[in-house]
């Protein structure tokens, strides 16, 4: 399998089954129909991103299957584990000096946070939807910059399309994602942090009828990010040679490596049709249909929020048939709740807290 996986991240190939190392043709025994279809099957539960197909052929009296593997359009993936794929381990292929070379990407992380601030959050949870924007929405023009450009490679028109982009971080104690998610008025004023089940969420954004990939964000130096589009440049080769979608996903997973402490994983919806990119004033963004009780595992609540917006959180989440439990606390003009909610446990939480004394001796 992992053979398979570095094929279709190089440029596909063919796979013969029944050849020994000097050609000589041994054969398949047993029914070769069943080898495919376990083949086939293993090929399809143990990686993402691969298209495969196997024939078998009879040469000389001797059956032989051929595995035609063709090359992945965007970084295909070997999963360990069929039902577990926060197991995943990603290979990405890159050519240095004409030769191929694999690098492994660590992707098994298990947790992830979402900030929001409580409007959008009950916002979200009341129309069971997850809004994601065109990169060129994006505050920072150092993101937009690969987005927003114009690509004369000879495979850009079809490898450069329309997609959509949200972020979560794997960080859970980020004090400044909580000052920026806490900035508004109102129900804007607050944030929360949504810890969240990556497993379920791949599931439902793959069912959501667009294709869907998940990048770890690349920090870089600004001068890196600004110049990487000149030929001169040391890197122009490894992003713009070959180019793939799997090249322009890259570039719009660059960010400054100020914000390498958001340790941000982006996450990428891309329609079918190869829509046309859209400039910032024209940005775009759809709204995917979340099951947020299947999503959520825990949420922390700014500590500041008052007893009438932690009831109208309380509300909000029965409409998605979530019961969230704060220890210690009553929600007020709190009836009995709906049947068959899950249970979610909700967490006060002031990022500036200090424990201990607020007054200290120094001798």
């Amino acid at each position: 399998m992992r053979q398979v996986v570095y094929m279709a991240n190089a440029e596909g190939g063919i796979i013969v089954i029944g050849v020994d190392e000097n050609l000589s043709i041994l054969g398949i025994q047993g029914d070769c129909n069943q080898d495919i279809m376990k083949l086939e099957n293993a090929i399809r539960k143990l990686s993402i991103g691969i298209t495969a197909k196997a024939n078998y052929e009879v040469i000389e009296g001797h059956v032989i299957i051929i595995l035609e593997i063709e090359k992945a359009e965007s970084t295909a993936y070997f999963t360990r584990v069929d039902t577990s794929p926060a197991r995943q381990i990603a290979y990405h292929y890159k050519k240095v000096e004409g030769k191929g070379t694999l690098l492994k990407e660590d992707l098994r992380y298990t947790k992830v946070f979402k900030y929001m601030t409580v409007d959008a959050f009950l916002t979200s949870l009341y129309r069971k939807k997850w809004r994601f924007f065109e990169p060129s929405k994006w505050n920072d023009k150092y993101e937009q910059r690969f987005y927003c450009a114009t690509y004369s490679q000879p495979n850009a028109t079809g490898n450069t399309p329309q997609l959509f982009a949200t972020c979560i971080t794997r960080e859970k104690n980020s004090e400044a994602a909580w000052k920026v998610y806490a900035h508004g008025q109102g129900l804007s004023a607050h944030c929360v942090q949504l810890e969240l089940d990556i497993i379920k969420l791949r599931e439902q954004l793959r069912k959501s009828g667009n294709r869907f990939e998940e990048r770890p964000i690349v920090y870089k130096n600004e001068h890196f990010i600004m110049e990487l589009h000149h030929k001169k440049h040391p890197k122009y080769k490894e992003y713009f040679d070959t180019f793939t979608l799997d090249s322009f996903l890259r570039l719009l997973s660059l960010k400054r490596d100020a914000y390498t402490y958001e340790q941000e994983v982006r996450l990428f919806l891309i329609p079918q049709g190869n829509n046309p990119r859209n400039s910032s004033k024209k940005a775009q963004c759809i709204d995917i249909d979340i099951n947020w009780r299947d999503v959520i595992k825990r949420v922390r609540v700014d500590n500041n929020c008052t007893d009438a917006e932690l009831r109208s959180i309380q509300s909000a989440c029965f409409t998605v048939g979530i019961n969230p439990f704060i220890k210690n606390y009553t929600f007020i003009g709190n009836g009995n709740p709906p049947t068959n909610l899950n249970n979610i446990e909700f967490e006060k939480f002031d990022i500036d807290a200090m424990p201990g004394k607020t007054k200290i001796r120094i001798k």
